[in-house]
């Protein structure tokens, strides 16, 4: 493990195919989603002289699947906005790494002065990096020849990514896709919330294979309980009510697929205020019960503005996913996507200590 610009990077040195399936590897992803494109726009480019978009996705273990299913209509941008929404439709069913599709434009190269044919190859992944490549082509002995990229662009997102924020781009490749839970608890120390949750500390840090189950201490005496399993996490829930009793437990509940996040807190047992969003009923969905903290207004108005500025359409880009995420961030200075030389360590929960 080394460091890039004070962040840690697990992976440096690793072989891909020893990395987590969920790792994002965007330029490895994209390259492997074009090698399988571009062959079958130029069978079509030479039997029909002209392609439908055509796209694919990146499944979390690397295999790819096809996506195309193009209306009846001669309107290229129909026949795109269609295949685009496939690839949506695709992302959102379940976790993806990356998605892409290809269609033939004419576009001045740069140090060209006339216009030429290109298969445009359109990337996003999960994370929000995107790049749109461009692939010039020729015909050559009635078959099509693809030269070397000579422009990418990364302005062109498929799908819309849960934020775009500096560090995506400027950090190594973050951990997409999660589906966790997280509660943070005050008012008792390590070793209580270990007993009422039943668990053992292995004493083992966490390494780049995620454990089950993992305990950090954090900052101003809270203790974060790190769960890899939703359904697990959502267990443990339901049993708030008998363990909280004298703490205060902060969760975060993350969906990054289904584009959903929520937070939640609980005094002795008892939720006194929740924040959710689910970015499948709209971009701007948020619902809030109880007394959220104070900070809730202003960090609205934060994302509305980033939002604003971002230079995308209303509602292109789920800003609102992070609203939970930064509330809790707030209450007790966690968030489960920091990465930088003050995240927490976790250690992994014996195994001896879990369930059958």
């Amino acid at each position: 493990m080394t460091r890039k610009g004070g962040v840690m990077d697990w992976y440096e040195g690793w072989r891909e195919a020893d990395l987590p399936s969920w790792l994002a590897t965007p330029r490895q992803d994209f390259d492997r989603l074009a090698a399988v494109l571009l062959p079958e726009a130029g069978n079509l480019l030479v039997t029909q002289g002209v392609f439908a978009p055509l796209g694919a996705v990146l499944d979390q273990r690397g295999g790819i699947e096809r996506v195309d299913n193009p209306p009846d209509t001669a309107d290229a941008e129909g026949q795109l906005a269609h295949v685009q929404g496939l690839l949506r439709d695709r992302v959102r069913a379940g976790p993806r790494r990356a998605a892409a599709c290809v269609v033939n434009c004419t576009v001045i190269l740069p140090g060209q002065n006339d216009p030429g044919t290109a298969a445009i190859v359109m990337c996003a992944h999960r994370d929000g990096t995107a790049a749109q490549i461009v692939f010039p082509y020729g015909f050559i002995n009635g078959q099509v020849k693809f030269d070397a990229p000579l422009l990418e662009d990364g302005i062109q997102d498929i799908f819309p990514p849960i934020r775009l924020r500096p560090y995506v781009r400027s950090h190594p490749a973050r951990a997409a896709g999660y589906t966790i839970g997280v509660f943070v608890v005050h008012g008792i120390d390590r070793a209580e919330v270990l007993r009422r949750f039943a668990m053992t500390d292995s004493g083992v840090a966490e390494d780049a294979r995620p454990a089950c189950r993992a305990v950090a201490s954090l900052p101003g005496g809270w203790t974060a309980l790190w769960c890899n399993s939703a359904d697990d996490a959502r267990a443990h829930l339901a049993t708030l009510p008998e363990r909280g009793a004298g703490a205060t437990i902060v969760t975060s509940f993350i969906d990054e697929p289904a584009y959903r996040s929520a937070a939640a807190c609980y005094r002795d047992g008892v939720e006194i205020w929740s924040v959710t969003h689910d970015g499948a009923t709209g971009p701007h969905d948020l619902n809030v019960t109880g007394t959220p903290p104070a900070q809730l207004p202003a960090i609205i108005a934060d994302m509305e503005k980033e939002e604003a500025d971002c230079g995308y359409p209303p509602g292109a880009i789920d800003f609102w996913f992070d609203i939970p995420v930064a509330l809790v961030q707030c209450v007790t200075g966690f968030s489960y996507c920091q990465i930088d030389e003050n995240s927490p360590v976790f250690n992994k929960i014996a195994e001896s200590s879990l369930p059958a």
